[in-house]
């Protein structure tokens, strides 16, 4: 009798040991994702529901750059604007669009200064939608073809428009390859007139032959439109963070 016995008391033994480390498991798991949910949380608060407003420069009657091959900087400006406007919004970020065709703000109406009035309109209805920062979106053109590089800038004296054009540069440094250009403050006329942080970003230069056909590519294309998503997430991040301080 002393055997089975024991084999049964041994066996209810092994059951509880076995329950013990289960819980012990669960347990740790239940602490491990307590130190994770802070970590994440804090993204996700500070990117839920900000608004950004995306500007694809040029459009209508004026085209930009063109590059060595017949392409238009309006057209490549758009094509990203449109990918990054769909990053943010998966990131539950409200965006704001200056155009989402071929037109500019003018749009037939007669003005002696037509470039001029259609910048002005764009930061009028950035300033007027609520957004919490501003991109605007250019390519670059040099005489010389052996010039490449996503660039950004911003306007010299605003912090934060220096802060969120850094976060940019850095993320398209490090997504899209090698690349020494800095972020740089800049007198234009978008940046002046907008209200709210904000940066220009010059994707590449259409003057650069292998530029131009990579910023023609729609998966070259979501690259870019990723690291700026990127960038402004980084950027809202540390605004956040500072704002908790």
């Amino acid at each position: 009798m002393q055997g089975p016995l024991f084999v049964v008391v041994r066996g209810r033994h092994v059951l509880l040991v076995l329950l013990a480390v289960l819980v012990g498991v669960l347990m740790g798991t239940s602490a491990w994702m307590a130190r994770v949910r802070p970590a994440a949380a804090p993204l996700s608060d500070a990117i839920s529901g900000r608004i950004v407003a995306i500007d694809a420069g040029h459009g209508g009657p004026d085209p930009g750059a063109i590059g060595v091959s017949g392409a238009r900087e309006k057209d490549i400006t758009l094509a990203i604007a449109l990918k990054l406007e769909q990053l943010l919004r998966r990131g539950a970020v409200y965006t704001v669009m200056t155009r989402t065709g071929d037109y500019d703000l003018v749009q037939g109406e007669p003005t002696a200064h037509r470039q001029r009035e259609d910048l002005r309109r764009r930061a009028g209805l950035v300033n007027d939608s609520g957004a919490h920062l501003f991109v605007s979106l250019h390519a670059n053109s040099f005489p010389s073809p052996v010039w490449s590089g996503a660039q950004t800038f911003y306007l010299d004296g605003e912090e934060n428009g220096r802060r969120l054009a850094e976060a940019i540069q850095q993320s398209l440094v490090e997504k899209l390859g090698p690349n020494r250009r800095r972020a740089r403050p800049a007198d234009l006329r978008i940046l002046r007139d907008a209200k709210v942080p904000a940066a220009l970003v010059e994707v590449g230069f259409m003057s650069n032959p292998e530029e131009e056909r990579r910023l023609q590519d729609p998966e070259y294309q979501w690259r870019v439109a990723e690291a700026i998503a990127d960038g402004i997430f980084a950027f809202l991040s540390a605004q956040y963070a500072d704002s908790r301080r």
